[in-house]
């Protein structure tokens, strides 16, 4: 037997209705604080027109708000009067374009075809404003919002809110919300629900919807890789095109530092505000293995982290094991993997070249906190002029790349890969059941 969820205006009116459960998505409309319960006359009041309940047993349990509060949600969750408006205008389009293209595979009545006309050429001259005020001139005359069977005059209410049907209901309440008074009440009424079992109605409904979409997110959102600076996204998004080009269009690395700004510091920054704002794209942080990244990284870890935000370091290097040095001690070669390791040494040896000899690692301060020096290959503007022309030629004459030195970055490439594979999203469990 079905059961209904239904949302209501003030006055009793059905807004539309979710049958056997509510789009997850709807919930994160409503939090805890707006939970209500009402029994007789203020129940009786939105239910009265349900079939086989009187007002002795009128009872309603579920989430209420005003119009001006719901209106401000929807548009902070991006469900905005400009997206709503040329949503509306395309479905009407839409619909009149399949009216018109409709084959009946017989002459219609004289009557209906004109019937038939008259709705594509009223939904072809809709305009955003014209339907707002037919809707507000309707619901002013007391006219139902919902279609219960028939087919309503052109213009009313009900007939108007159907270009929603089978669309996300958020927008189809956005669009009635800007018809409505700030002041007026909204009820999502669940006592049918919960009466048939559908739903826990002591579940938080924003945990629930939460979930819902992180669990739905890991499979629709494009995965995100934060790096230390603009130069890391500059040559990770190359390699990318021209190594793994399948998923070039498949992993996001978006440049945060507008001002030039970056480093290990800044990464973390990011991180946490990526954590703090609920971002529900699977998340990877990549910092370099150098000495101030791994002393930045000691005081975030993923246990501090969403399930969806993974931090992780540039992988060892087996190039960089006995890597040429200079410092105060003189020249030496060394393993500088966990200490001077950067996305330049990642490059390549034939950018890192000079003459017979591999730029060195020059060290720099010494950092007191993990007792080590950190460090930085030399020259990195030649480095990064001769990886700027080994990107155009591989790009030019995808045969260059056989000649070229790319196992630096494949092994980034394939790091990062099968991080992002162990990144899995708290599963959620849909309060449809």
């Amino acid at each position: 037997m079905s059961s209904y969820a239904t949302v209501y205006m003030s006055d009793g009116r059905s807004v539309c209705a979710f049958r056997n459960g509510v789009d997850q998505l709807f919930f994160l409309l409503f939090t805890r604080n707006d939970w209500i319960e009402l029994e007789g006359p203020d129940a009786w009041r939105l239910v009265n027109d349900t079939y086989g309940i009187d007002e002795s047993d009128a009872r309603v349990v579920g989430f209420r708000s005003t119009v001006g509060v719901l209106r401000d949600r929807l548009d902070v969750l991006g469900i905005t009067l400009t997206v709503v408006s040329s949503t509306l205008l395309f479905l009407a389009r839409e619909r009149a374009r399949m009216l018109d293209e409709f084959e009946v595979g017989a002459a219609l009545d004289a009557a209906v075809q004109d019937e038939w006309n008259k709705e594509i050429e009223f939904l072809r001259s809709l305009t955003w404003e014209s339907w707002l005020s037919q809707i507000q001139k309707g619901l002013e005359a007391g006219m139902p919002v919902t279609r219960w069977g028939g087919r309503e005059p052109l213009g009313t209410p009900s007939r108007l809110m159907s270009l929603w049907e089978d669309h996300d209901p958020r927008y189809q309440l956005r669009a009635l919300l800007e018809a409505l008074p700030a002041e007026e009440e909204i009820t999502l009424d669940l006592a049918d629900l919960a009466d048939g079992g559908w739903i826990d109605t002591s579940v938080d409904p924003r945990d629930e919807a939460e979930a819902l979409v992180s669990y739905t997110s890991q499979g629709g959102l494009l995965p995100i890789v934060l790096t230390e600076g603009r130069y890391d996204v500059e040559v990770l998004s190359a390699a990318l095109r021209l190594r793994r080009p399948h998923l070039a269009e498949y992993i996001k690395f978006p440049d945060f530092n507008v001002r030039n700004e970056g480093g290990a510091s800044a990464l973390r920054q990011t991180v946490r505000a990526f954590a703090s704002a609920g971002i529900p794209n699977r998340v990877v942080a990549l910092f370099d293995n150098d000495t101030a990244a791994r002393d930045v990284l000691r005081s975030i870890s993923d246990d501090d982290l969403p399930g969806n935000i993974r931090v992780t370091r540039l992988p060892e290097l087996p190039l960089a094991v006995d890597y040429p040095t200079v410092g105060p001690q003189g020249e030496h070669t060394m393993n500088v993997n966990g200490l001077a390791t950067a996305i330049e040494l990642f490059l390549g040896a034939d950018v890192l070249a000079d003459g017979g000899a591999l730029r060195p690692v020059v060290w720099g301060g010494y950092v007191n906190s993990m007792g080590a020096y950190q460090g930085e290959v030399s020259e990195k503007d030649a480095i990064h002029d001769r990886f700027a022309e080994k990107v155009r030629r591989a790009s030019q004459t995808p045969d260059e790349m056989d000649d070229q030195d790319w196992t630096g970055l494949d092994l980034i490439l394939d790091h990062l890969i099968g991080v992002l594979r162990d990144v899995v999203l708290p599963s959620g469990s849909p309060i449809n059941g």
